[in-house]
């Protein structure tokens, strides 16, 4: 299911920027804190169209692919909720 997901958000960059190519990198399974967890690029001719793409695809991760984050620590573990500022992020490429 988030593969499918992390395609159709690469998708919809190419069809709304010229872009060369693009790279999605989301991490998953138990990550220590600090570890790098996602890595998005953007390759085009235009730089403006390559930074654009690129703040719509993190915006996007983080807004429409199923990633289900639950939060351990030595007392509990809980799941991560959204946070608005995500939403509203995302809000703006709509």
């Amino acid at each position: 299911m988030t593969e499918k997901a992390l395609a159709e958000i690469e998708v919809e960059a190419l069809e709304r920027w010229p872009l060369a190519k693009t790279l999605i990198i989301h991490r998953y399974g138990e990550l220590a804190p600090g570890d790098r967890i996602v890595m998005v690029a953007a390759a085009s001719a235009h730089r403006e169209a390559a930074i654009e793409a690129a703040h719509f695809l993190i915006d996007w991760l983080k807004t429409k692919a199923p990633f289900w984050k639950s939060e351990e620590t030595a007392s509990e573990a809980r799941w991560v909720a959204a946070r608005a500022s995500d939403e509203e992020a995302a809000a703006k490429w709509d």
